[in-house]
């Protein structure tokens, strides 16, 4: 869906609206509205600065809601990176190395550093808890952020000013039957008057091995077996890591700032495979390939520029950056697949460079205006673009190969303006209303692929409100309205495809759609809350959201014959979510208690797509439950804590001849922080304390036939030790 607005009458038309509205109000609080704190006049702003420091709080004051993890709480267990630290995220479940929000991940959920969403090459994994100040779980969406965040926002915010020096090293070893690592991260950061500075640098050694055993089995549309075979896979990889993070910040007049910050990291990545396979029941096709042994190597860096002008102009607040990266990436395959009598022998190499660039520009400016109005215009634009080569050598050996060279030059353009306006219509009641406009454009063309074009143009409005109750029992109302949509990505919109080794149902070739449209969701949140004590809080909130020209994987046979996945946009569908969270110290309830804090949340989801006959068709594998408790402990020289987390299972149907299963997992995980002497301090950690294995079912029937594949690969304990010391 194609909805033009211009950025002139944009702006215009949410100004008017709120001008039209504005009616006498007696000033709001000082600390109601961190916007309005920003950009207030000088000599009132300085006024409202100091007298609400100490009382505002992001997520009980600011109309948008949003989840706050400090930085004590993203350090506590001694994590490594922050997939780890966001598993304790009320309303965040993390699946490997995917984030996801109302059980929903696959772009769903958008992942942001600083307010924007990394660019490609950027890895999360080398990007370590010491280094981020705050993390901000956002639930609705605002306009000042990019609008694809159907389920929500991750918003990892990056130290940035330093207001005491620093220096300290940590270093982290674990160990459990899969995997070792070691893990070095250090900090400089001092200032001299109006200049500060922070150089943080980590290094990480990563040795693992991945067993995993499955089975695939072929039924006739009787449902008599047909072919049963068994698969042994033994995998080991080791990898390792460098990231260094240095950043300037100057202080200038009049409260402004001019900050300087790059990010560079470097990663090699080996890996070997050999696989067995051992038919019980029926012949396979000829050749059939029993054995393969395989080997792989990926080397790759990443560097980005980063500037950021802060400036009072013309009543007002201007916040600009530009920014510009690039990176490398350099990979090789080769593989060897034997039939049982080794007589025939498939050869494949794969040899493949990347390189990636970025540019992108983003600003807000801030006024107030009129009687508790903060309002804020801005803009966003990058370019990103790839140069892909790919060289391919296969055949069977004693035979001439196949010799193949592809190129891959994809480039996507991002532009958006906003506007919005944050009104405090009393001293217990603001609204938000705002609006977002973007686009985005993706070029393709590649060797032997037809050049493709992709424009997406989405407005999105959103209103939120947030209502304390008068009586001062800290307890609260939110409600949003919002318009959010999800674009495809590059692989989904060109036209390569990507062929598997051996082509059956379990490994199918892969392709995009260049006519895929964005996925539109209009949606509603409501979310009661109760700050009962200091540091306390009880919220429900509830949330809907009902999406149109929904994207799934469609999985059938091409006119070759081959087994072919690609992207298709097939109806409607629908998300629900009931949320409940409870935060407390103990000593909220007895006044004489331990230092214990207690933490729990569950989160229940619900999805339906149209298109898939049911029951259980839910969208993109949408985990049902998750739930989470969670205790801390603290006195003079110990502190300990533990949590406990439960993720439901179930089956899954993604379309009508394909469906899945869900693992339920529970994951128990707990740390010991012993302080040795002032500066050092060792903290202890263990996860997936009850050794859960990794298990996955998937199916496909038609009238044909069926075929069915489980898979589980062994997990265990993993046991940790951080040495932290500051100087």
């Amino acid at each position: 869906m194609n909805l033009r607005l211009t950025p002139i009458a944009l702006a215009a038309a949410l100004l008017g609206t709120a001008a039209a509205a504005q009616a006498q109000q007696p000033a709001p609080k000082a600390p109601a509205r961190q916007a309005a704190k920003e950009a207030a006049p000088e000599p009132i702003a300085k006024v409202e600065i100091k007298g609400s420091a100490e009382e505002y709080d992001a997520r009980r004051d600011d109309t948008a809601s949003k989840t706050v993890m400090n930085h004590e709480e993203i350090i506590k267990y001694g994590d490594t990176n922050v997939f780890d630290v966001l598993k304790r995220a009320p309303g965040v479940t993390v699946i490997g190395n995917a984030i996801r929000m109302r059980g929903l991940g696959n772009g769903y959920t958008q992942i942001m550093v600083n307010g924007e969403r990394p660019p490609p090459g950027f890895t999360m994994d080398t990007l370590a808890p010491d280094q981020i100040e705050r993390i901000e779980v956002v639930r609705a969406a605002t306009a000042e952020h990019s609008m694809q965040a159907i389920a929500g926002s991750i918003n990892i915010i990056l130290k940035k000013v330093v207001s005491k020096p620093q220096r300290d090293v940590r270093i982290n070893t674990a160990y459990s039957e899969q995997q070792r690592n070691l893990f070095v991260n250090g900090t400089l950061a001092d200032r001299d008057g109006r200049l500060s500075w922070y150089l943080n640098g980590v290094a990480s050694r990563f040795l693992g091995k991945n067993p995993s055993d499955s089975t695939e089995q072929f039924s006739a549309p009787s449902g008599q077996v047909v072919q049963l075979r068994d698969k042994a896979t033994r995998q080991s990889n080791d990898s390792a890591s460098v990231g260094l993070s240095p950043r300037l910040n100057w202080k200038l007049d009049d409260d402004g700032q001019f900050n300087l910050s790059s990010y560079i990291q470097s990663q090699r990545f080996n890996w070997g495979s050999d696989t067995l396979t051992a038919n019980r029941v029926g012949s396979f096709p000829v050749p059939d390939y029993v054995e393969r042994n395989s080997e792989g190597r990926n080397r790759s860096s990443y560097g980005n520029f980063d500037v950021n002008w802060v400036v009072k102009l013309a009543g007002g607040k201007l916040d600009a950056k530009a920014n510009m990266g690039r990176a490398n990436t350099d990979s090789a395959y080769h593989s060897l697949s034997y039939t049982a009598d080794r007589q025939t022998v498939l050869l494949r190499d794969t040899s493949s460079e990347s390189q990636f660039t970025h540019s992108g520009t983003t600003g807000k400016y801030t006024r107030t205006m009129f009687d508790g109005h903060a309002l804020s215009t801005g803009w966003e634009a990058s370019r990103q673009g790839s140069d892909d080569s790919n060289h391919r050598v296969e055949g069977v050996v004693g035979l001439a190969p196949n010799r193949i060279d592809e190129a891959f030059n994809p480039v996507v353009t991002k532009v958006a303006v906003y506007a919005q306006d944050e009104w405090n219509v009393s001293k217990d009641w603001s609204v938000y209303l705002g609006a977002r406009w973007e686009t985005i454009n993706t070029d393709s063309a590649g060797t032997g692929l037809q050049t493709t074009e992709s424009r997406n143009r989405v407005l999105s409005p959103v209103a939120q409100t947030l209502y304390k109750f008068p009586d001062k029992s800290g307890r609260q109302l939110r409600l949003a309205l919002t318009r959010t949509f999800k674009a495809p990505n590059t692989g989904q919109l060109t036209a390569r495809r990507y062929e598997a080794d051996l082509n059956t149902r379990f490994t199918p070739d892969s392709s995009g759609n260049p006519d895929l449209k964005p996925e539109l969701a209009t949606g509603v949140d409501l979310t009661y809350e109760h700050f009962f004590a200091p540091g306390a809080v009880f919220s429900v909130g509830t949330s809907q959201r009902r999406i149109s020209d929904y994207i799934r994987s469609r999985l059938g046979q091409d006119a070759r014959g081959y087994w072919l996945v690609q992207p298709v946009n097939d109806g409607n569908a629908t998300v629900r979510s009931l949320d409940v969270e409870l935060k407390f110290p103990l000593k909220a309830i007895m006044k004489d208690a331990p230092g214990f804090d207690f933490r729990a949340s569950a989160n229940r989801n619900w999805s339906k797509v149209d298109s898939v006959p049911g029951p259980d068709n839910r969208l993109d594998q949408q985990i049902p439950l998750t739930m989470v408790l969670g205790t801390d402990y603290r006195e003079d020289k110990y502190s300990a804590g533990a949590s406990l987390s439960y993720r439901q299972g179930g089956a899954v149907r993604i379309s009508e001849q394909q469906s899945s299963r869900l693992q339920g997992r529970r994951e128990l995980e707990g740390y010991l922080l012993y302080k040795i002497r002032t500066g050092y301090q060792l903290r202890l950690a263990v996860s997936n304390a009850l050794g859960e294995d990794n298990l996955s079912d998937s199916q496909y029937l038609d009238s044909n036939g069926g075929s069915r594949t489980w898979t589980r690969s062994p997990g265990s304990a993993r046991y940790q030790a951080n040495l932290e010391m500051k100087f």
